[in-house]
C-alpha cells in the first residue's frame, strides 16, 4: 500500500502542529510548557532555511521577529526567564547554535547524542584534547563549583565582564550549551 503525502497535507500539518493557526496560539507560560511537551523540542525564534517549530510562531503566527520590544510575540522571551530556574524544561543554544527549548521528557535521548562521558567532570578531558577553549572550561569549573548562574553572575565569576571578554564569553558558553556540558 502506498501512501501519498501531498505539499499540502505536510503544510496543513505543520499550521496545525506548529499552533501556528490564531485559534491554537499560546497565551500562557503552561501553554508553552505543554508545546513543548508534545513537539519534544522547539525553537525560541523561527530560524531562516530551517523548517522547525518555535514558540515564536505558536504565539505570534507565521510572521518575521519583530524588532519592537512591546511586540506580543516577544512574551516568549519572559516566559523563558520566567522557566530559567522552575526545571520545566531545557533551555539552551543547543541545536546549531540557536536558542532551544526540549522537553525534560526526551532530553535523555539529547544526552545520548553528545559527546560526554556522562561524568559531570568530563568537559575537563573535552579542554585537555582541545576540545573546548579555557573561557568554556572556567564557565563549566563556576557552574561545578557554584550551580546554576544567570549570565551576570557567571560572568563575574569567571571574571569575563569587561566588554572585550563579551563574544568570548556568549562562544564559551553556547559550545558548553550545544554540547550539553
Amino acid at each position: 500500500m502506498t501512501i501519498t503525502i501531498s505539499a499540502k497535507d505536510i503544510q496543513n500539518y505543520r499550521r496545525r502542529t506548529y499552533r501556528i493557526n490564531s485559534k491554537q496560539r499560546l497565551s500562557s507560560v503552561e501553554d508553552a510548557l505543554e508545546h513543548v511537551d508534545e513537539r519534544g523540542f522547539v525553537m525560541l525564534w523561527p530560524i531562516k532555511g530551517i523548517e522547525m517549530p518555535s514558540l515564536w510562531a505558536a504565539v505570534a503566527g507565521d510572521k518575521p521577529v519583530a524588532n519592537e520590544h512591546d511586540d506580543p510575540g516577544h512574551v516568549t522571551w519572559g516566559w523563558k526567564d520566567q522557566m530559567l530556574d522552575q526545571h520545566r524544561w531545557y533551555y539552551g543554544k543547543l541545536l546549531r547554535g540557536k536558542a532551544t527549548f526540549v522537553s525534560l521528557r526526551i532530553l535523555p535521548y539529547f544526552y545520548a547524542l553528545a559527546p560526554r562521558l556522562a561524568d559531570l567532570d568530563d568537559y575537563r578531558d573535552a579542554y585537555q584534547a582541545g576540545h573546548l577553549t579555557h573561557e568554556a572550561k572556567a564557565i563549566a569549573d563556576v557552574l561545578l563549583k557554584r550551580g546554576p548562574q544567570n549570565s551576570v553572575g557567571l560572568r563575574q565569576l569567571t571574571h569575563m565582564t569587561a566588554r572585550s571578554s563579551k563574544s568570548r564569553f556568549n562562544r564559551a558558553l553556547t559550545d558548553l550549551q550545544r554540547g550539553l556540558w
